[in-house]
């Protein structure tokens, strides 16, 4: 019960949503048919079909539709140009929200694009817009909307001057030493990309940090290096 009310709640939503739209919109030949107005082009139709001496109205309504009838139901549909052509219907107001709602349950709450590929089939007269206003109401569609997480933005990393940051990598080869060095410090200056390569012979963090501080200061000047490092 929870559902259909749910659902019944939704139609009239969509109904109060879409007449509020074709009343901003005020346009007079649009591709909504209203219900009365659907049973009088049937009868119409019908008509023209029959009548000998055809107007030019009637011409101009059997190029645009033709008459169905399914267990004395009768149906406006698109005209069959042959034999192996799908039908494709009209649909009038009452049946507008029903046919959206099934087409999207169908393709598993789908988005717009596959929904004007299905509703699109089999009708002539349910526009974008029709599809837009239904999938804005559809609860489960906007609450997978609000879920979807933002990608992280990485804020890149800027340097104005020289040897004001620096990054530090090691190349590990103790598998084929040189003697006794068995790694490579790779600094390279975060701005000018120069790199500088320091084979060693260890990896205590003290003689890293010794060395790193080393490049540093000797890159800007030999004269402004610490002496106090050279004990560490």
């Amino acid at each position: 019960m929870a559902t259909e009310s749910r659902i019944a709640l939704m139609k009239e939503r969509f109904y109060s949503t879409l007449a509020s739209l074709r009343t901003l919109t005020n346009a007079k030949n649009t591709a909504y048919i209203e219900d009365e107005r659907y049973k009088e082009l049937i009868e119409e139709v019908s008509t023209a079909k029959i009548t000998a001496r055809k107007t030019s109205r009637d011409y101009w309504l059997l190029r645009r539709y033709d008459v169905l009838t399914i267990d004395q139901k009768s149906k406006l549909i698109f005209p069959v140009k042959d034999i192996i052509s799908t039908i494709i219907y009209y649909a009038c107001d009452s049946e507008l929200f029903d046919i959206l709602h099934e087409a999207h349950i169908q393709i598993g709450h789908g988005g717009r694009d596959r929904m004007m590929k299905v509703v699109g089939s089999h009708y002539k007269n349910i526009t974008r817009k029709d599809i837009e206003t239904y999938l804005e109401l559809c609860e489960p569609c906007q609450q997978k909307q609000k879920n979807i997480k933002k990608g992280i933005v990485v804020k890149p990393i800027i340097s104005s001057e020289c040897n004001s940051r620096c990054q530090v990598d090691l190349i590990d080869f103790q598998s084929q030493p040189d003697g006794d060095n068995k790694f490579i410090m790779v600094y390279q200056d975060h701005l000018t990309k120069f790199v500088v390569l320091k084979p060693l012979s260890t990896l205590y963090w003290t003689y890293l940090l010794y060395l790193v501080l080393l490049q540093y200061f000797s890159l800007i000047t030999a004269e402004n290096f610490p002496t106090e490092l050279l004990r560490i």
